[in-house]
């Protein structure tokens, strides 16, 4: 049998050991579900306290900006000083402060700034956790990895604001409660995720230059990632208005966008093979293609029915989106430096997001079709870079953390 890490995420029965990367995922779906829980109540719980809807858009955008300035430190101290520190310490602090919004301590001025404290934690967090998932993969099963992530993702988007709506119904501030609880919750499965980071390029990781700039591998998806955090930011502030503009209610708006996850975590894993086994530079121009059409055709449609299928086929292209993209990453980039590496995809990622919401969102109100068509042409120049550079295949020699840095666990072969 051919030592490789294992892509199936359950819990192995007998005498085999736990597959390391399911403590990573398990943890960052207890985690995630509780930050969660968050999103539909956050508005609500700055409107309480007398904040205006200025103050509500630096509540929800201040942790996002925080998020994306910290990533690339991030994720370059976390190739000098390990993956583990990072994957519990930012969600200690976050934790920590999360109790201060459940208890209400300090006026609301403070209570944003302490929000925007746990934006950048998380942006300490995120670079570990993708660093630590491609160190924890076969170079041949990396999107497949990403695709599991990005399945337990939705898990929490699907339960979590369930949960903080129910504690809400309670106070508002519970939800921060609840996303405490989670944090410490989650940081017990991390506890167990073996240290991953390639301890012979420590000291290389500490004063070498990193021309992230020339590398293919990673210059092309994070262009794309961009593009695609363009557009699904612009959904998060325009598909609420877009749906209400057509007589729809609030609960067929939530109904919507859970109609949406739905594809994606059933078929995450499918994707995530394909991913693995096909050309990624024409699978992930084609899904890139596939989401701006549809994105593009909204402004025409007015029948629920059809923009909930048109929603269903941009779920499905969607699956393979980011787990091949940051794959790729992965592929490109030696232990030592993935860190920095995923900080970068993340800081792009986040860079479009913001873009997106900011300057797609408010487009809206000039004209409704704007900010969809916008959207699509954004997508569809990074699908043309994606066509002529991305590479299709993990590079000859791409790197998987040996036995020394932790237990590599055998696959059965059927």
């Amino acid at each position: 049998m051919t030592p490789m890490a294992r892509t199936d995420v359950l819990v192995p029965t007998g005498r085999r050991q736990a597959d390391p990367a399911f403590w990573l995922l398990i943890g960052q779906l207890v985690m995630f579900t509780g930050v969660a829980a968050v999103f539909p109540i956050a508005p609500l719980y700055v409107a309480h306290r007398g904040g205006s809807s200025v103050a509500v858009a630096i509540f929800i955008a201040g942790p996002l900006v925080a998020n994306t300035l910290v990533q690339v430190p991030a994720g370059r101290l976390c190739d000098r000083w390990g993956r583990k520190p990072f994957l519990v310490g930012p969600r200690l602090v976050y934790a920590f402060l999360s109790f201060f919004l459940f208890f209400n301590i300090g006026t609301l001025p403070v209570l944003t700034a302490l929000r925007i404290l746990m934006g950048a934690c998380a942006g300490a967090y995120v670079p570990a956790l993708r660093a630590a998932l491609t160190d924890l993969s076969d170079p041949t099963q990396r999107a497949q990895r990403f695709s599991q992530l990005q399945a337990y993702e939705m898990v929490g988007l699907l339960v979590g604001p369930l949960i903080g709506g129910a504690a809400a119904l309670w106070q508002d501030s519970a939800v921060f409660g609840v996303t405490g609880l989670a944090m410490f919750i989650g940081i017990g499965p991390m506890l167990r995720v073996p240290e991953t980071r390639a301890a012979a390029g420590t000291r290389v990781a500490q004063t070498e230059r990193f021309r992230w700039w020339s590398i293919r591998g990673i210059v092309v998806p994070i262009a794309a990632l961009f593009a695609v955090g363009t557009i699904w930011s612009m959904y998060d502030v325009v598909w609420p208005q877009y749906l209400a503009a057509r007589g729809n209610s609030p609960l067929i708006i939530g109904l919507s966008v859970s109609l949406f996850a739905l594809p994606i975590l059933l078929l995450a894993r499918a994707g995530g093979r394909l991913a693995d086994r096909v050309d990624r530079r024409k699978l992930v121009t084609a899904g890139m293609l596939v989401v701006a059409l549809c994105a593009s055709t909204y402004p025409f449609l007015r029948l629920l029915a059809v923009i909930l299928v048109i929603g269903a086929v941009e779920a499905v292209a969607t699956v393979i989106l980011e787990p091949s993209l940051f794959a790729v990453i992965g592929d490109s980039t030696p232990e030592h430096l993935r860190g920095r590496a995923m900080g970068i995809g993340g800081l792009y990622q986040f860079s479009g997001m913001a873009f997106g919401a900011a300057v797609l969102g408010s487009l809206y109100g000039v004209s409704a079709g704007l900010p969809f068509w916008c959207g699509a042409g954004i997508l569809l120049c990074g699908a043309l870079v994606c066509a002529a550079w991305l590479p299709g295949r993990p590079a000859p020699g791409s790197h998987v953390v040996q036995p020394a840095a932790f237990p590599v666990l055998e696959r059965e072969q059927g």
